[in-house]
C-alpha cells in the first residue's frame, strides 16, 4: 500500500499524466467555462462602433408651394430621413418612427405620417427617429446595439376653419359700429402685408362717416391655394374666403343706405409665426354704396 502511493507521489511531483487508483481518465476541465474555441464571438467586450447618425428629417406636403413642416387635417405628407453609418449600410439599419399624434405608413428612411381628421387648434407634432444598429465581433453573432433618435416638428392646422374664422370675425366686429377700436378690428390681419394699410385706413374712414345699423354676415367658403392669384381682383395669397355679406347703414352727413354682395378676405401663412394672417379684403356689391371696405 506505501508502494503504490509513493509511486502516485512521485507522478505527481514529476508532472506526467497518469491515473492513480481509481482517478478518470482525460484532459483538464476548462476553469474558466465558455467558448474556448477560434475567434471571439462570444466576448462579451464589443468591438470599436460609430454611432449611426442621422443628418436631417425633411417633411413636405404634395401640394404646391405648399410650406415644409407643414401639415392640414387629415393631410397625408412626405417623411423622409438622411442617414449614414461607418460601419453598417444604411438598409440593414433599423428604424423607428413615433409621433405625438397621427399615424404612420411605410417603413425605412422614406414613410407617410397621415394627418388626424379633426384638428381643434393649431398645435406643434414632433416626430421622432430611432435608428438602431446591431453590431458584433468578427466571426460573432449581432450581440451589441447602437441607438440615437432625432426629432423634428411640424405645424398642425385646420386652414379652412382658422382662415374662415378669421375673416367671419373681420367682418362681424366690422360690422360692429360700437367697436371704435381700429387696431382691435384689424388684429388677425399682418402689419406690412400688401392689402392691410390700405384696409385699416378705410376702416378707420367707415368709423367716421357711417354707422352700421343692419347687418348680417354668412359662412365663409374657403379655398386653400398656396402662393396664387386670387378669383377677385388679382388678390394675391394662399388662401381665400368668400362670405355673403348685407349692410344697411346711418350716414352720419345725413341718409341712409344698404349694399349687398360678396366680401373676398385673402390670408398668407407664415411659417416663422406658424400660423395664418389676413392681409386684404376686396367688397363686391351689387347696389348702393361700397365705400366703407373694397
Amino acid at each position: 500500500m506505501r508502494r503504490v502511493l509513493a509511486a502516485c507521489v512521485l507522478v505527481v511531483t514529476s508532472t506526467l499524466i497518469a491515473a492513480c487508483g481509481s482517478s478518470p481518465a482525460g484532459p483538464s476541465p476548462n476553469p474558466g467555462g465558455g467558448n474556448t474555441g477560434g475567434g471571439n464571438g462570444g466576448s462579451t467586450t464589443p468591438p470599436p462602433n460609430t454611432l449611426p447618425v442621422i443628418d436631417s428629417i425633411t417633411i413636405q406636403g404634395t401640394r404646391s408651394k405648399e410650406p415644409p413642416n407643414f401639415a392640414d387635417a387629415a393631410e397625408a405628407v412626405a417623411v423622409s430621413a438622411k442617414v449614414h453609418d461607418d460601419e453598417t449600410a444604411v438598409e440593414r439599419l433599423g428604424y423607428a418612427w413615433t409621433a405625438t399624434t397621427g399615424t404612420f405608413t411605410g417603413s425605412g428612411t422614406n414613410v407617410t405620417w397621415v394627418a388626424p381628421a379633426a384638428v381643434d387648434a393649431p398645435a406643434d407634432v414632433t416626430i421622432t427617429l430611432t435608428v438602431t444598429e446591431e453590431y458584433g465581433n468578427p466571426g460573432g453573432p449581432l450581440s451589441f446595439t447602437h441607438t440615437v433618435t432625432k426629432t423634428a416638428t411640424l405645424s398642425l392646422h385646420d386652414s379652412i376653419r382658422e382662415v374662415g374664422g378669421m375673416a367671419r370675425q373681420f367682418l362681424l366686429d366690422f360690422s360692429d359700429s360700437n367697436i371704435r377700436d381700429v387696431g382691435f378690428i384689424m388684429r388677425n390681419f399682418q402689419p406690412g402685408c400688401y392689402g392691410t394699410q390700405e384696409e385699416t385706413n378705410e376702416v378707420a374712414d367707415n368709423r367716421k362717416k357711417f354707422v352700421i345699423t343692419k347687418w348680417s354676415v354668412g359662412d365663409p367658403r374657403v379655398t386653400v391655394n398656396f402662393g396664387s392669384i386670387g378669383p377677385f381682383r388679382g388678390q394675391k395669397g394662399d388662401a381665400y374666403a368668400a362670405l355673403d355679406v348685407h349692410w344697411e347703414s346711418a350716414v352720419l352727413a345725413g341718409g341712409t343706405d344698404s349694399v349687398t354682395g360678396v366680401d373676398w378676405v385673402a390670408a398668407f401663412y407664415f411659417p416663422d409665426q406658424k400660423r395664418w394672417r389676413l392681409c386684404d379684403s376686396q367688397f363686391d356689391g351689387h347696389k348702393g354704396f361700397a365705400r366703407f371696405i373694397r
